[in-house]
């Protein structure tokens, strides 16, 4: 007979089954970083070869398939948790970094560029053509007393529209 308290501690294979499928979707998404985001997670080096190793790969007769199944082995026995926290803080960090640059690149693209950089950026996002030539000019025209307040409103509207 089993005792109570083992039947209660162990966990079924659905739940271990959502946990590989889990690990194994997390060393996917390890495989997509680039080199220089993977050395500053301190992988274990097993499991940076083991992602080298995907990238080289051919997709030919489940090869990645069963890459990814050993790289997510690796994850669970080297502690999953802690390497999903960075891999969040390092995906949290660049994407704001990457929203950042965008701003600044969009901002100093209408300063420089004039018209041709706002009719680029209204085609590729929903920014107001009508706004943008307002802002600029605002700025433009600005003394140095205003120029700040008015740099300001235009950095404010491209974040708005870009979040």
């Amino acid at each position: 007979m089993h005792n109570k308290s083992e039947t209660l501690s162990k966990i079924s294979k659905t739940q271990l089954k959502k946990e590989a499928m889990a690990l194994r979707e997390l060393g996917k998404d390890l495989t997509s970083f680039p080199t220089n985001d993977l050395d500053q997670l301190g992988l274990n080096p097993k499991l940076r070869v083991a992602i080298d190793d995907f990238k080289r790969l051919p997709n030919s007769h489940g090869a990645r398939k069963r890459q990814l199944q050993y790289i997510g082995r690796l994850i669970r026995e080297n502690g999953g948790d802690l390497l999903k926290t960075q891999i969040h803080h390092l995906n949290s960090s660049s994407k704001q970094q990457t929203k950042l640059n965008s701003t600044s690149e969009i901002f100093e693209r209408i300063i420089s560029e004039g018209e041709a950089a706002i009719t680029e950026i209204v085609a590729k996002q929903k920014f107001e053509r009508q706004k943008l030539r307002q802002l600029r000019s605002n700025i433009l025209r600005a003394n140095s007393e205003n120029r700040d307040s008015a740099e300001s409103k235009l950095r404010a509207y491209i974040k708005l529209i870009i979040d």
